[in-house]
This record gives C-alpha cells, sequence and structure tokens, in this order.
C-alpha cells in the first residue's frame, strides 16, 4: 500500500541542513500559515503532540527553495495554537552522528521512520515541492512513527516569491567531494574481509518482500565504514536493516598512489534474497 510513496520518495533528506542559507524564519507566506494549521488540527485530533518535520525535498530535487519552505512551515506549525511541540533540527544532527549517517541522502521513508524512532516523536512530516502555474505546489505528509501509517495528506499552492527566486539553484555542496573515489586516480577498491549478510526484518519476512538498498559509504584508513548515505532504499525496514549490516562490516582499507591506507568512498549494495 506504501509501495508508491517509498518508490516516489527520493531515498530520507539530502541537503538536510543548510542552515546558513535558509535559517528557520517565520512563514512568510499565509498559504504556509493555514497549511500548517490544517495539520496541527490533524495532529492534535489524532492526540498526536509532538512531531519531527523533515526538510523538504524541492523542485530541483533537493535544494533550498524546498529547505526555506520547510523551515516556514516548521515555524507556523510551532504558531498554530494548538499545542504541537515540533523537534529541533539539533536532535536530528545528533541521531545522525550516534546511528554515523551522513545528513545527504536521507530523503528515505524508511529511514525517516527509523529516525523519528528514536526521538521519541508521536508523527513526523516530510513534504515535496512541484512546480504549478504561477508558483509552487506544496504537499505535506504525516505519519505516525509507532503505527507507520500515513495520518494526513494535504497540498496548497505558494507564490514564487522574491525571496523563493533567489534561492532557486542554490544547493549544498557535497560534503565528501574531496575524498577520493575507489578504484579511481590510484586509488584502490577496499576488499571486505567480514561481511555478514543483512537480517531481513520481521514485515519484510511476512510479506516475502526482496530487493537491493544502495548505499554509498566511507571505508576509512582501519576498513571501518562510516558516514553512510543512501542512494536506493526499500521498505518495511530493509534500509535499515542494509546500514546496521555495513556499518558491522570491516574491509582491508584501499590504498593511495603512494600505497598507504587511504579512506576512499565506496558504493554498495545489500540484496535480500528470497529462498
Amino acid at each position: 500500500m506504501l509501495l508508491p510513496f517509498f518508490n516516489g520518495f527520493r531515498g530520507l533528506l539530502a541537503a538536510l541542513f543548510m542552515l546558513s542559507v535558509c535559517p528557520s524564519t517565520p512563514a512568510q507566506e499565509p498559504q504556509i500559515a493555514a497549511l500548517a494549521d490544517q495539520m496541527a488540527a490533524s495532529l492534535s485530533n489524532a492526540n498526536l503532540k509532538t512531531v519531527m518535520v523533515f526538510d523538504f525535498a524541492g523542485p530541483d530535487e533537493v535544494d533550498a527553495v524546498g529547505q526555506k519552505v520547510a523551515a516556514d512551515f516548521r515555524a507556523a506549525l510551532i504558531k498554530s495554537g494548538r499545542g504541537i511541540q515540533v523537534e529541533e533540527h539539533s536532535l536530528l544532527l545528533e541521531l545522525l552522528k550516534k546511528n554515523d549517517l551522513a545528513a545527504s541522502g536521507l530523503y528515505d521513508v524508511s529511514v525517516a521512520q527509523w529516525l523519528a524512532l528514536q526521538s521519541g516523536a508521536d508523527a513526523w512530516i516530510s513534504g515535496t515541492l512541484s512546480n504549478g502555474s504561477g508558483g509552487l505546489t506544496v504537499t505535506v505528509k504525516a505519519f505516525g512513527v509507532k503505527s507507520f501509517e500515513q495520518l494526513s495528506k494535504l497540498e496548497t499552492s505558494v507564490p514564487l516569491s522574491d525571496d523563493l527566486k533567489a534561492l532557486i539553484g542554490k544547493r549544498e555542496e557535497d560534503e565528501f567531494a574531496t575524498l577520493p573515489k575507489s578504484g579511481k586516480n590510484g586509488y584502490s577498491n577496499p576488499i571486505c574481509i567480514r561481511c555478514t549478510p543483512a537480517q531481513f526484518s520481521a514485515e519484510a519476512t511476512t510479506r516475502k518482500f526482496t530487493g537491493t538498498v544502495a548505499l554509498e559509504a566511507t571505508v576509512d584508513e582501519e576498513g571501518k565504514v562510516k558516514d553512510v548515505r543512501i542512494t536506493k532504499g526499500l521498505p518495511f525496514g530493509l534500509t535499515e536493516q542494509a546500514i546496521r549490516a555495513v556499518q558491522e562490516w570491516r574491509f582491508k582499507p584501499a590504498t593511495g598512489p603512494d600505497g598507504k591506507p587511504a579512506s576512499v568512498r565506496q558504493k554498495i549494495q545489500v540484496t535480500f534474497h528470497s529462498y
């Protein structure tokens, strides 16, 4: 039932924290304030008091426009007067560090659910922006953290203001751009020496769901995996299972042009087979 959402959700929040570009400011558009008020009412009616709001995927995939609209929505949600508590970005940063995940590549619904569950929030909200006639179409969805059910889906149109126009095309630089790629420019590929297969989640087992999770990670000079980024996720907890497994893997590290162990960015695929 959720597969269309998973497939369209662009694998949990790539340039999530460009706070210097789009700080959390009061909502500039009445449409965003009205949208936040409707969402607050929906959450309040469901007796949900604490929510985590992830930055929105903008019309140019992940960009500053989506982050700015999400910041405005977040501020409006706080001001809704319905007693909704919105988790701070700092908490999400802490969860990313705790789980050794890269900030980019987090537009994956299963990872969003995973992090929201650890936050203690009752619900979490995602958003997408698309180009519409004369502006942007903003779609927001709320999910229950424990139930993993979609609680609400709301949509509005927002004019493309001068503030938003100024942010078009602004994107966070790849935080790992300076790290060498494995197998290129004189760097060898890490060799996995202990790669325990990932375990199926209970729900995936029940549904007999299979597929491949695509990741990118740093394999450091000691052969340890860190800063995992999700390229392509899977539903039913399989993305989480893949990440947990890979973080326990150990490699013979790559070597650089000088023959010494080196940190490299490595693409990793974790396939879940049905037997």
